[in-house]
């Protein structure tokens, strides 16, 4: 029988040959669109899965680059890449932690919080999403972009490709995950596959935190 690989010996091999890049080129088609929908802020902003932090970086020096970016992921060994990439920025703190088991600072709160590709590696996803809803502002949004979900076939053999566990979750799903957790305005779409082969895009679902 073979073992299962942990997420996080997925992402720390990954760091240190060529997926981490390949990520980011294949990643970032569907960043940059969600990104196009985050205002200028002097807030602060969260990442969670910052992968070798090419988006953080992004997002550091554009619409926060007055505010303060904070970035999780669970591979030490990727927060080593993204530590690299963005240390001539001043307004990032990264550190390498499960967010499931992340202790945020009780003063610590977020206008944006932004995902892609994470969420379905957590045991319950739901989970996730209200400790995400937990540390957001009163207004503050959550973005949620994934590409393992119910619709789109074609990611369904990813948990055996990896032999890593992976939690399918529909469209609505996401949609209902969102609303349960008290988020409003949920609104969901489908941005265009980077591979022109494939048959989905990645899926965004967001929603606003109100009180």
């Amino acid at each position: 029988m073979v073992k299962t690989k942990s997420v996080k010996d997925v992402f720390d091999s990954w760091a240190q040959d060529s997926h981490a890049e390949g990520m980011e080129q294949s990643h970032w088609f569907s960043v940059k669109q969600a990104f196009k929908t985050i205002p200028q802020s002097a807030g602060n902003y969260l990442e969670i899965g910052v992968g070798n932090g090419y988006s953080v970086h992004h997002i550091a020096t554009h619409q926060f680059s007055k505010g303060m970016c904070y970035g999780l992921d669970i591979s030490s060994h990727m927060i080593k890449r993204a530590k690299e990439k963005t240390k001539l920025l001043t307004n990032v703190r990264l550190s390498d932690v499960n967010f499931l088991e992340w202790d945020n600072p009780p003063d610590l709160r977020f206008s944006i919080i932004f995902s892609m590709e994470v969420f379905y590696y957590f045991p319950d996803i739901q989970i996730g999403i209200e400790k995400a809803v937990s540390v957001l502002h009163d207004s503050g949004i959550l973005m949620v972009l994934v590409n393992y979900y119910r619709e789109n076939t074609s990611s369904h053999t990813w948990p055996e490709e990896l032999n890593t566990p992976m939690v399918l979750w529909s469209q609505e799903d996401y949609k209902n995950g969102f609303i349960k957790a008290g988020l409003q305005d949920v609104k969901q779409e489908i941005i265009l596959p980077y591979n022109p082969t494939e048959k989905m895009g990645t899926l965004l679902t967001r929603g606003i935190r109100t009180e």
